[in-house]
């Protein structure tokens, strides 16, 4: 089992912290690039929609990477927040209307749903934990 984690503060510089978590799973574990790129991409938009919109969080946001069977487990952890599940909470997209017609904002959150096998979301006592899997072919 191959697994990586690490805590980062709940601000948009530290993406390129969180990136990197991914690059160094992705150097050890036994995946390839059609999982890497939809794991990275979740991970980022999970981790910039938490910053941006559940500003009421103070802690910590912990990032857990993992191989288990063969799925990629991705688990974002947002301490000592409020209650924010950015994949069930978003509104649909319309993807079938053109560019200027759409609302902006929630083609990251779609793109997540469609790319990711299984989404899994918890709350308790201030701290929400969202659990991505993508199985590895």
């Amino acid at each position: 089992m191959t697994e990586v984690s690490a805590s980062v503060k709940r601000n948009l510089g530290a993406l390129p912290e969180v990136m990197r978590l991914a690059e160094a799973f992705f150097a050890s574990a036994p995946a390839g690039a059609s999982v890497r790129f939809p794991v990275e991409l979740a991970l980022e938009e999970i981790f910039t929609n938490i910053v941006r919109h559940n500003r009421e969080g103070t802690g910590a946001i912990r990032i857990d990477l993992r191989t288990a069977g063969q799925d990629v487990v991705i688990s974002i952890t947002d301490f000592d927040a409020p209650r924010f599940d950015p994949v069930s909470d978003a509104p649909p997209v319309d993807i079938d209307k053109p560019l200027d017609e759409r609302q902006s904002g929630g083609l990251g959150i779609h793109l997540v749903r469609k790319m990711m096998d299984r989404i899994e979301y918890s709350h308790s006592n201030r701290t929400g934990t969202i659990t991505l899997h993508k199985r590895m072919d």
